[in-house]
């Protein structure tokens, strides 16, 4: 019983949208700005200690 050929149209694949796939997504993407603004602090307070010694070897000469 082949009927594959008595088709006028493609059959479609159902693409499935399941709840885990979002939350992984969700959670990859809370995890990359969590990095994100871990970089940013960090790199703020590198520039702040920095900033402040070269203020203080400015203020030493």
């Amino acid at each position: 019983m082949n009927n594959y050929k008595d088709r006028k149209y493609a059959r479609c694949v159902k693409k499935s949208n399941s709840s885990s796939d979002n939350g992984y997504d969700e959670e990859e993407l809370s995890i990359s700005s969590t990095a994100a603004l871990g970089i940013l602090g960090g790199t703020f307070i590198v520039g702040l200690i920095s900033g402040k010694l070269l203020s203080m070897l400015m203020k030493s000469k």
